[in-house]
């Protein structure tokens, strides 16, 4: 029988020891809301003045509020230069006659050398300690959070590649680590360049945490809980947003937040000692003594007995085609070119690397900037978070009674359609946008559970990798068409591309991927490709290598 089979009628489906191997994974997944929003608010735009002769610049010593009139002009000039992006126009109240003052530019049109912020709302940002200001600072935005896509681009690849042939666990722990070390220097690095490689690096160790976190979950339960995966670590980055949210509003120093946010890290380190690795993989790598160690463990915990010499009952002989298929593929050399070389294979990988860019661009360009909706930017942000939890519950209670690619490609069909409209009727833009974020972050979560369920073991977290990788380019796009373009544009270079591309996506997820509700992973390429009649429901025909494998014995790996 197959390996699956095998367990999940030991275990069950969830059970204790389940429970809490699938707990403890998804919790770190919240912290990666935490780093990969932290920009929102380390660079969150306050008002500035030019320096006058003898005061500090941008420290807490300058006293924003003055009336020298070199810096000051009236308000019909402040119309005119709020136009051209030189002023900063908050201060202002219904009494006042005169404009607030003049951000890059002296009166008489002389550049300032120095700045002056305000510190009345926010302590210090991270735009105010490398003066990111005037008509670069939209641009300087943008380029800061793109780099943290850049390091998941980055991170996807490697941690994808690596996730297959190391383990999953040595990668999920390598990621922590690397969260943990760049995430508190960005709080102390003196130089922009260097804390643009932090972030860089920051957001390499993303999809180590995130994208692994969700593939053990998955593989630890049964298929009836299998989509909670996906939920559940969607349900941690939104509860992460708003507990970013709630602590930005009280942290108003970027470098104390970078503190904070990191510093839970430090808990996770002793997951090398109570997170074990992959039992799935380790049966695909045929590293059957530490999968029977485990497995020991998990029996006690589940209180269930496991079989003695249970690894013989994987040996059932089954077709000599099927045979042939597993041991041709027991002998080969795993990479990514399987991804494409096979035509159903081939097909599957192209859809998915089309359609994550999409859900991440439409999410991100919905979500990075939050006061797009009017209003108070943590309330908003909060909000951001707290309107995916009823998305996530209809998710959970429609995705394994209708399946995963009607509620995928109809999450889709609803963001795309409910962004053009805004186009035609545009008098209601909040609720549109409360909509439109709703059914994408559907689509988030339901497409981290439904992609690993199209790949086989053997390159299943290659397969997540690449598409984690793809899906950077749609959030390196949303960073500046949100932070920079749609300040130049308006907001229909956001609407068009991103609501076209979501219908383009729910199509091509109904015409071109299978549904996969209730069916077990695919162990290999061949069942994927049929080759293997009936797959979804044979027992696993015998590896060639399981009994020279098998604890007690030679083999080593």
């Amino acid at each position: 029988m197959k390996f699956e089979e095998f367990y999940f009628s030991t275990f069950g489906e969830m059970g204790r020891y389940q429970k809490i191997q699938f707990w403890l994974v998804m919790i770190p997944t919240m912290i990666c809301a935490l780093h990969i929003y932290s920009w929102t608010f380390a660079a969150q735009k306050t008002p500035y003045r030019c320096a006058l002769d003898g005061e500090l610049g941008h420290t807490d010593a300058a006293n924003y509020v003055t009336n020298d009139t070199r810096i000051k002009i009236n308000l019909e000039e402040c119309y005119d230069t709020k136009t051209k992006l030189r002023a900063n126009w908050t201060g202002l109240n219904e009494t006042n006659t005169s404009c607030h003052y003049e951000s890059c530019n002296f009166a008489d049109g002389t550049k300032c050398q120095e700045y002056v912020f305000d510190h009345s709302k926010v302590k210090y940002t991270a735009l105010e300690k490398w003066e990111f200001v005037c008509e670069s600072q939209d641009f300087f935005k943008s380029s800061f959070q793109a780099a943290y896509y850049v390091g998941q681009m980055a991170g996807s690849v490697i941690f994808g590649i690596l996730g297959d042939k190391i383990g999953r666990k040595k990668c999920f722990f390598l990621a922590l680590v690397l969260q943990l070390a760049f995430g508190l220097l960005q709080s102390v690095v003196p130089w922009s360049w260097m804390y643009l490689i932090c972030r860089v690096i920051t957001g390499f160790s993303h999809p180590g945490i995130f994208v692994i976190a969700v593939i053990i979950g998955m593989e630890l339960v049964g298929p009836s809980y299998r989509t909670l995966s996906g939920i559940v670590t969607a349900v941690f980055f939104a509860l992460g947003q708003v507990l970013l949210g709630v602590m930005s509003s009280y942290i108003t120093d970027f470098r104390l937040l970078h503190l904070a946010i990191t510093a839970p890290t430090v808990i996770f380190m002793t997951y090398w000692w109570i997170v074990p690795e992959s039992i799935p993989w380790l049966i695909s790598m045929s590293k059957f003594d530490e999968a029977d160690k485990i497995l020991q463990k998990a029996a006690k915990v589940n209180n269930v007995t496991l079989p003695e010499n249970w690894w013989e009952i994987l040996d059932n002989s089954e077709s000599n085609s099927a045979d042939g298929d597993r041991s041709e593929e027991s002998d080969h050399q795993y990479s990514s070119a399987d991804l494409f070389r096979t035509p159903k294979m081939l097909k599957r990988t192209l859809t998915v690397l089309f359609i994550w860019p999409v859900v991440t661009m439409t999410y991100y360009g919905l979500s990075i900037k939050p006061d797009v909706l009017g209003g108070d930017l943590h309330t908003s942000f909060i909000l951001g978070g707290l309107i995916e939890m009823p998305a996530l519950l209809i998710v959970y209670l429609t995705v394994d009674r209708i399946g995963r690619r009607p509620v995928l490609a109809g999450s889709f069909a609803l963001t795309g359609i409910t962004l053009l409209l805004n186009l035609v009727i545009p008098e209601d833009p909040i609720a549109q946008l409360l909509v439109a974020r709703g059914a994408i972050s559907s689509v988030y979560a339901v497409i981290y559970s439904f992609t690993p369920e199209l790949f086989p073991t053997c390159v299943r977290n290659t397969a997540m990798g690449y598409c984690s990788m793809t899906a950077r380019v749609g959030a390196i796009a949303a960073s500046y068409v949100s932070f920079w373009v749609v300040e130049r544009f308006g907001k229909i270079v956001l609407i068009i591309p991103f609501g076209g591309l979501a219908i383009m996506a729910a199509i091509a997820t109904w015409v071109f991927l299978p549904e996969t509700m209730g069916k077990p992973l695919p162990e290999t390429i061949a069942e994927v490709e049929g080759t293997i009649t009936d797959s979804e429901q044979q027992p696993l025909a015998p590896n060639s290598d399981s009994t020279s494998a098998k604890p007690g014995s030679s083999t080593t790996n």
